[in-house]
Formats: C-alpha cells, sequence, structure tokens
C-alpha cells in the first residue's frame, strides 16, 4: 500500500514539528521501527531549519511504500544545494548528518526549484508481545 501525504508550512523552526508528527503518524500505519522513525526526524528536522528560500513557506511531500519512505522537501536554496552537492570533508554539516541518517539524499528540480530527496529503508517493526 503506497500513502502519500503533501503539506505545505511556514518556513519557520516552530513548523517543523508539524512536518515531524505527520511522519510519525504515517510512519505508525506502516509498522516502521522507531530508529526509523527517529534517524528520518532527525533528517527532516535538520533539514528544514537548513533549507533557506526565498519565500515563506516550504512543502513537505511523504511517500511511504513497502519497506521505504521517501520525503521531498522543497523549494530549498541555493546554500542548501552547495551543501549536499559539495564533498562533505571533515566538517560536521548537512551533508554527513543526512549520509548518516538516511540511505539517500538527493538534490532534484522541480516548479523552476530545488528540491532535496532523502529516502529511508526500513523492515517493519516486530509485533510486541
Amino acid at each position: 500500500m503506497l500513502d502519500t501525504v503533501e503539506i505545505t508550512i511556514p518556513r519557520e523552526p516552530d513548523f517543523s514539528i508539524v512536518a515531524e508528527l505527520v511522519i510519525g503518524g504515517i510512519a505508525a500505519r506502516h509498522d516502521v521501527t522507531l530508529e526509523a522513525l527517529d534517524d528520518l526526524q532527525l533528517a527532516l528536522g535538520s533539514l528544514l531549519e537548513h533549507a533557506e528560500a526565498d519565500d515563506g513557506e516550504v512543502s513537505v511531500v511523504l511517500r511511504v511504500g513497502d519497506g521505504a519512505i521517501d520525503v521531498s522537501v522543497g523549494p530549498v536554496g541555493e546554500r542548501t544545494v552547495a551543501e549536499l552537492e559539495g564533498d562533505p570533508g571533515e566538517t560536521l554539516g548537512l551533508r554527513r548528518l543526512l549520509d548518516t541518517t538516511v540511505d539517500g539524499a538527493t538534490v532534484s528540480t522541480r516548479n523552476g526549484g530545488a528540491w532535496v530527496e532523502l529516502r529511508k529503508g526500513f523492515a517493519p517493526a516486530e509485533p510486541q508481545a
């Protein structure tokens, strides 16, 4: 079963929790492990903090299918694109954080702007006895 949810939120730090709550709710319906959910929420929260742009809104598109969650965030600004497409080097920046929390983080172009695509694979959580 494939679920898709799209939200648009103000580009203010206090609103990133809304996107994280939506991911948590959808993930619960698909028996995503807490470890995978925590990783994805950390990645999304960090990206939303970092994803500057000219207007005051950011969209988050969440797709959950068998064994993977895909999250698209955009539009993002040039600073975010440069950091994600550059060599992470030794710095502890956004690129390194995404590399350690999600299975894939790529930049794409959509509707004339840059978007970041996150992918996190998961095995369904074991039922509790």
